[in-house]
Formats: structure tokens, sequence, C-alpha cells
């Protein structure tokens, strides 16, 4: 089969950063994100795009753009079941129950409409009727609704969750991006035709059109509401909307600037420049630009990690996602499939998820395990017994074992899967800081640590432990 030029897909993309952009999950537990990965490819079907996770992180989606199938992969087996939904599905949205997922089925020449709806208890599809080449899609925050922009006909279409019953809405010219407030008040879109964007109230559904910079593509809010940021690929421009007022203020970044995620705590927001091979980091605070930080080439897809530590980009020509220390700003090179598009993360923060156009795969990339959590070392006699719990984030990869380690180089104590041991050789009065480690196939967790101090037992007498002396007379 002929692949679709890569290039030449970036003119007609609405797809990647109606997901991209809201891909800020919760649910995470103290995750880390070490500089050791392994990535594990997983076939899945051809020219996979887009991608998300399930709310409770136990199945990944992918759309496979040619064809009519959507890729169910289970996180625990990594094992792949394949779904018919409609023609050339693009974008894929779960609700936040976890009880459907949304696939928009299009096709460039406009002639598809549909949007299949997967119920993920039975895999069973239902396909709805929406505008012409349906693109993006988003789910309302309560569920009760499901936000399509149909490229070619200018309109988004709202899907009531209950009933499937579609309300056509006009928007501007090409729509592309969309995104819901947090609050579900307002749902966002970008008219890449137009140079505008689509405020739609969702209780009226009356549209309020802004006018923002060149051909608007990615488009994010931040987590509090208050402000909504849209990349403009043909000024090389972020437009920053005041959600109380409409006010839009430009903020210069690279060149042709797309995809856009703001950090978990609002602080940051981060924008791939797909024609300067750099993402460039804005503090919201000040919309100043604090950072151009060099990635790979043609940076595309980009997503936050739930703790904020990271930031993932994928580079589209060079098979390569760029993880970005959020402290220091450094940048680590991780070696993927071919043409890297889309990328999401696993509510804990366990795997990354990344599309590889060309070679129809997705790379997993998981990490050593998190510490063991509730570490406790109770003292006997000239040893001392560990117990701790299995860590929630596993790294996306089987514990294999435990090690404890009473300070550094001294006794130690080992598991396979029980969580508790016991050190013996110990020396009484002296205080030892255990550690415990946990390990997965990747590597070793950063140790937990509490102090301990063996102690020889207390004896205590009793009158029963008295003798009574003989008496003669």
């Amino acid at each position: 089969m002929v692949r679709r030029s890569v290039l030449a897909k970036l003119a007609v993309i609405a797809t990647a950063f109606a997901i991209l952009c809201v891909m800020t999950l919760p649910g995470l537990a103290d995750a880390i994100t070490p500089s050791t990965t392994a990535v594990t490819p997983i076939t899945v079907g051809d020219n996979p795009w887009g991608v998300a996770v399930s709310p409770d992180g136990s199945s990944v989606w992918v759309a496979n753009s040619i064809g009519t199938t959507v890729s169910r992969i289970n996180t625990a087996t990594n094992v792949v079941t394949s779904i018919t939904v409609g023609t050339y599905p693009y974008a894929v949205a779960v609700s936040p129950d976890g009880s459907s997922v949304w696939v928009t089925n299009s096709v460039n020449n406009g002639i598809s409409s549909t949007v299949s709806r997967i119920n993920t208890t039975t895999n069973a599809v239902t396909s709805i009727t929406v505008g012409t080449s349906p693109r993006g899609v988003v789910v309302s925050p309560d569920g009760s609704s499901v936000w399509v922009t149909n490229y070619v006909s200018g309109t988004v279409s709202r899907i009531n969750t209950t009933t499937n019953i579609v309300t056509s809405i006009t928007v501007g010219n090409i729509p592309y991006g969309v995104v819901v407030s947090p609050d579900g008040s307002s749902v966002w879109v970008t008219n890449n035709g137009s140079n505008t964007v689509s405020r739609i109230n969702t209780t009226t559904n009356a549209v309020t059109p802004i006018t923002v910079g060149a051909y608007p593509a990615g488009v994010v809010v931040s987590p509090d509401g208050s402000s909504v940021w849209v990349t403009n690929q043909g000024s090389g421009t972020v437009s920053r909307i005041n959600t109380t007022t409409n006010n839009v203020t430009s903020i210069t970044v690279g060149t042709k600037p797309f995809g856009v995620v703001v950090s978990p705590d609002g602080s940051s927001v981060w924008v791939t420049n797909t024609d300067s091979d750099t993402v460039s980091r804005i503090n919201t605070a000040t919309n100043a630009v604090t950072a151009s930080i060099t990635v790979g080439t043609k940076p595309f897809g980009v997503v936050v990690s739930p703790d904020g530590s990271s930031v993932w980009v994928t580079n589209l020509n060079d098979g390569t996602v760029s993880r970005i220390n959020t402290t220091t700003n450094a940048v680590t090179p991780i070696t993927v499939g071919s043409a890297p598009f889309e990328v999401a993360v696993s509510p804990d923060g366990s795997s990354v998820w990344v599309t590889n156009l060309n070679d129809g795969t997705v790379s997993r990339i998981i990490f050593p395990p998190q510490p063991p959590a509730n570490f406790t070392a109770t003292p006997g006699n000239a040893q001392a017994t560990i117990s701790w719990t299995a860590p929630t984030n596993t790294g996306g990869s089987p514990i294999t074992g435990y090690t404890a380690t009473a300070s550094v180089g001294g006794p130690s104590c080992t598991t396979t899967t029980a969580t508790s041991c016991t050190i013996s050789g110990l020396t009484n009065g002296t205080t030892y800081y255990v550690s415990v480690t946990a390990t997965n196939a990747v590597g070793i967790s950063d140790p937990s640590v509490v102090a301990v101090t063996p102690t020889t037992p207390t004896t205590t007498t009793t009158t029963a432990d008295l003798v009574t002396p003989a008496f003669t007379g």
C-alpha cells in the first residue's frame, strides 16, 4: 500500500491537537520518570494516528488512519484487539468514566461524515452521522456531550451521549482543534481558514468569534480555566485569550508553532515549533518565553506528565521522542519508531505511548518503578524486620524483586513478591539507615529509607524465677 506523505498531512491536521492539547491526565500517585527508559514496539494498524489512554490506565486506543480499524492495547499484557470502525479513523477520545471511546472517521476528499462510538465493555460500535470530514474530538468533563470539528463543512457537531442525537453548530472556516473548559461552560475551536477561534456557550450553543493569529491550529485551556492558548502556524505566535474578557495577547515563539500544552500547575505553556526544531516554554505569569529548547527534527506532538516533571515531544522526521526535564530544561532523546506523531501519558505516569505513522507501531516507553511505599523497620535482637507495600507506579513493567539493605554495603535481604523480609547480622545498639528498592525489567527504583536500631531483649525476673534455698535444722 502506498502511504500518504507525512508532510502532506501537515496541511490537513486537526486531529492530533484536539487530543494532544487536553492530555493532562488525573490520578497521579507521585509518579517519577527517571532517565532510564525502555521502549517496546507494539504492532497496530496502518498509519496509526490518534492515541488516548483510558482513565483507569487499563487500555490504550489507537486510530489507524489508513483503513477502518482502531487498535485497543491491553496495558497489562500489550495484547492488541482490532475493532472495525469507519473509513480513515483519525482522532480518538475516551469518556471520563471510561465507558465509551469516540473516533472521528475522516477522508481528505470530504466524503466521510461519521463518528464511531465504541462500548468499552463489549467493543461494540455505533456509527453516528456528523458533519463532513470530522477531525478533532473531545468529551465534556461531565461526559454528557461529545464535540467534533467538521473540517469541510465549517461546523461543530455536538453529540448528546445519552441519546446520540447530534446538534450542528456553525463556526469558522476549516475548524481544526477543539477543547472544553474545565467547568464545561465553553468549547473553544480553532478555525484554520478564518484566523479565528470560535467560543461556544455550552448552555445556549451560541458562538462568539475571536480573532487570533494566522492559521490557528492547536488549542488548550489552562487548568483554572482563566486562559486559552492557541498556536498560530502562519504568524509564529501563540495567542493567549483571557476567558473573562475574550481579550487576546500575542506572544512570539518559533516558526510554524503547532502543538501546545499547559503544565498541571498552570505555570508554563509548552509549544512545538515544527520548522524551528525547538520547543518554546512560556511563563504564564509574565507571558515571557523563558526558553527556546532545541529538540529533534520537526517537533510535533507534545504532552506533559501528570506530575509536571517531564514534557514529551515527538520529532516527526528523525524517529525520536524528546523528554524535557521541566526543572532544568535538559533534553533526553529516545529512539522510537518511524515518523512519531502523537503522544499520550498514562494517568499514573508509568508509560508514554507514541504512534509511529510509517511503521504501523506504537512505542511504549516505560521506566524503573517508584520506590516502595509505607516503609517500616521493626528492631529485633541483632536484626530488623523490614515491611513495605508495592509501589503504586510500577514503571509500566511488573516488579521482579525487592532488596532491603542496612546502610550502604551492609547486610541485606531480598524477596521476589513478598513485601517484608528480615535483615540479620546487625549490631545491637547501632543505628542503621535501611533502604528498600523495587526492581523491574527496566531498572531499580530510588530507595525508601528509614532508621532502625536493633536492641538486646530485656530480661525480666519474676518470683517464679527465684530459687528457694534449702534450710537444715
